[in-house]
């Protein structure tokens, strides 16, 4: 009951806090060959027709070729590069950067990005033999100002070297076998000894409940890992670290008091060894009590994958089952993912819920098995599933920033199919698709809801490059960029629901960006809520599914089906059959729609359309092998998984309401078909080999007959000296057996040559 007050009190400020103050509109940052432009997002709500915003009605930040650009975390200015100017500071709402360089020097700069609060601009470039040197190649500016604050020094071409915690009070930089600790001014206070040490990382947000734990001696303690390569003997490790009291024994700090004495510190908190890891990815739960390891290996030696083995762990900083230490566990994935031939699991991705206010512990999303992969909802500590998505050929989660809404889409080299999906009420969401007055047959308006699963999944008609939630959670934007595809560049804005914003209600041309003008498209980020307790943690509200239109009616069967039919014969046909091209812009018509009489939408071959004609329906060999692929994917979709009370060593996991699953007998008479259609084929293979040495047989008398009856007559004598040989009492193996078989045949054949 407490919690359910303390949801609608959350609910009522954030409503009111948003009546008193206009919020930020939600903008675009668009970078192109040509210039850096700024878009704000119009109303997207409805599917219904609407107003349309004129064309171009956008900001233009900065004219010129940039190389990259680095945004500011609370979504105020962007820095940009221009390798003949140097690095711009371009403001969202002062204005453009037509200015000289923000940063002295920068021309040679080649990555930049801002700490986590935005005080600070961390650059890197190549290391020269210049008057500026000393100063290092790594260099730490003051965002606002643009004055140079510290240097450091480092060979590669990254920036993950150099890492601030979520508040900026203390610096982590990398050296060898050790992470130098700093306070925001530079002064170093500590160290973290890790021998061969690689690779670190620190969470970057501040959930709630907070991220931190308070320290007795003052200040705050911050987690991080630690990755360690595998050496001769020893296999690789990560280390779950908490500073300043739980950073090695072979780690020390500094007190803040005016002896400034080395202070030991306590062993890690965790420890994972990793006898199958070449590199590592570390996901940080928004709660930063707990991380997402995955490990990967360059090559795959079964060769199952082209991209290596994967492995997915669990880091926790506190083991209900060991106070005061932390645990590194392996996830459970489900029993339906499917395995490779070495019988190992591979992981395709995994992304954190993204809201920390989550009662309970904070779940995660995987997708693992082999295509089409499966994707599945897990416990934030137990790591076992809780929910079934199903299978599809996806490769990537998205979740929103409030945590409701998650998309899997199938992007790069798939086919970009995406499916959106309400985590609170476990179901696709369902789209709604506003009918005008003449497609309904009624007086007033009226609506349809698609709920079929097949109509709600989403296929971008252009490759996707570029993917991400909007910050106020509501649309879905996927942009295809330069130079990883150079043709049909633009971007694309999709409702939470999946439907599409059409290109008349957006305010920039995509055709200005063809083929290959843009280079990068992303929303910017909502300002800081400054706040600290769960009534001003988001900007934004948190927004459930709209409800259905006012003063509308929603058709259901055949009135629906109806309506649906009628409005896809009122699509405008193109002109002169050329793919639209100089044909009248027509409404969204859903897939549903589209199957009435297949017009609309990409084209779909005759054998692959439902209804088809001699086909039985979807009947195709593509249609037939896809459903072959995919199999049971309709049975693990959707689907809750839910924990078992056995004996002792049962599985731990059910599935709730699974179907499709096999007896024992079911199983034994299958596998008796399939030893019978296994002896069936080597029977028959048997009788063709026979027929085949036949024919070799009668292709060589007729080549050289003296040759053939030459070695007829050797075989024959070999026969001769095995019956000795049987006679004496003699074991024969299989080939004597043979020979003496085919000894009549033999002699008719040598009567048949005539020799």
């Amino acid at each position: 009951v407490k919690s359910s007050a303390r949801r609608s009190t959350l609910t009522f400020a954030m409503a009111s806090s948003s009546a008193a103050a206009p919020r930020r509109p939600i903008r675009l940052l668009f970078r192109s060959k040509e210039a850096v432009e700024l878009y704000e997002l119009p109303d997207t709500a409805s599917s219904a027709a609407a107003t349309s915003p004129p064309k171009g009605r956008g900001k233009t930040l900065y004219k010129g070729r940039t190389t990259f650009h680095a945004l500011n975390p609370d979504g105020e200015c962007a820095y940009v590069h221009d390798a003949a100017v140097g690095l711009i500071r371009c403001d969202f709402d002062g204005k453009a950067g037509v200015g000289g360089p923000f940063l002295c020097d920068s021309k040679a700069i080649q990555l930049a990005r801002c700490s986590p609060l935005g005080s600070y601009l961390l650059t890197w470039e190549r290391p020269n033999s210049g008057a500026n040197n000393n100063e290092g190649n790594l260099k730490v500016w003051d965002a606002k100002t643009g004055s140079f604050t510290k240097g450091f020094s480092c060979k590669k071409a990254t920036l993950i070297t150099l890492q601030w915690t979520h508040d900026e009070r203390l610096v982590f930089h990398l050296v060898t076998n050790e992470v130098h600790v700093y306070t925001n001014d530079f002064v170093r206070v500590g160290k973290v000894r890790c021998m061969g040490i690689a690779s670190f990382s620190l969470p970057s947000v501040k959930g709630t409940p907070a991220n931190t734990v308070a320290n007795k001696d003052g200040g705050d303690k911050y987690l991080l890992t630690a990755f360690m390569h595998g050496t001769k003997g020893k296999p690789a490790r990560v280390d779950l670290l908490r500073y300043p009291d739980r950073i090695g024994r072979e780690s020390s700090t500094v007190s803040h008091g005016e002896e400034k004495a080395s202070k030991p510190s306590g062993p890690s908190l965790a420890s994972k060894s990793l006898f199958n890891a070449e590199e590592v990815t570390v996901q940080w739960s928004p709660r930063a009590d707990s991380a997402l390891l995955l490990t990967q290996t360059a090559v795959d030696t079964t060769g199952e994958s082209y991209y290596g083995s994967t492995h997915l762990f669990l880091l926790l900083e506190n083991d209900s089952q060991r106070p005061g230490f932390g645990s590194a566990v392996s996830v459970t994935l489900p029993s339906q993912a499917a395995k490779d031939t070495s019988g190992a699991v591979p992981i395709v991705g995994a992304s954190w819920i993204s809201n920390p206010l989550i009662n309970g512990p904070v779940p995660f999303a995987v997708i693992s098995g082999r295509m089409p992969a499966l994707t599945s909802l897990h416990h934030g500590t137990t790591t076992e599933p809780t929910f079934l998505f199903g299978r599809a050929h996806r490769n990537s989660l998205d979740v929103s920033p409030h945590g409701r809404f998650i998309v899997c889409g199938g992007y790069g080299n798939l086919a970009g199919g995406m499916d959106f999906w309400d985590r609170n009420k476990s179901k696709r969401i369902p789209r709604r698709v506003t009918l005008p007055t003449n497609a309904s047959g009624g007086d007033g308006e009226s609506y349809v809801t698609i709920k079929e699963p097949t109509d709600l999944s989403v296929t971008s008609s252009s490759p996707v490059v570029g993917h991400q939630w909007s910050p106020d959670s509501r649309t879905y934007l996927v942009s295809t960029t330069s130079p990883r595809m150079n043709v049909d560049n633009g971007v694309h804005i999709y409702r939470y629901d999946g439907s599409m914003v059409g290109a008349e209600k957006l305010p920039w041309d995509n055709s200005k960006y063809q083929p290959d003008k843009l280079l990068s498209a992303e929303y910017i980020a909502a300002p800081f809520s400054g706040g600290e307790d769960e009534k001003s943690f988001f900007y934004y509200p948190d927004r459930p599914q709209s409800p259905p239109p006012r003063g509308c009616t929603e058709l259901k069967g055949e009135a629906a089906k109806a309506a649906l039919a009628k409005l896809s014969s009122q699509i405008v046909q193109p002109k002169n059959g050329k793919n639209g091209i100089g044909g009248a812009a027509s409404a969204y018509i859903p897939p549903a729609a589209r199957k009435a009489k297949g017009v609309g939408g990409a084209y779909v071959p005759p054998g692959a359309r439902k209804g088809s004609a001699g086909r039985g329906g979807g009947g195709s060999l593509a249609e037939r092998m896809r459903q072959e692929r995919e199999g049971s994917a309709a049975n693990v979709s959707g689907i809750k998984v839910t924990k078992r009370t056995g004996p002792v060593g049962a599985s731990s996991v059910s599935v709730s309401g699974a179907t499709g699953e096999k007896s024992k007998s079911a199983l034994r008479r299958e596998k008796q078909r399939l030893m019978k259609e296994k002896a069936e084929k080597q029977a028959a293979e048997e009788e063709e080999r026979k027929k085949e040495e036949e024919k070799a047989r009668a292709e060589a008398n007729k080549v050289n007959p003296d040759k053939r009856a030459k070695k007829i007559k050797k075989t024959l004598k070999q026969i001769e000296e095995i019956k000795k040989k049987k006679d004496s009492g003699a074991e024969m193996n299989d080939d004597q057996k043979r020979k003496l078989a085919n000894e009549e045949d033999l002699r008719k054949e040598l009567a048949s040559l005539g020799l």
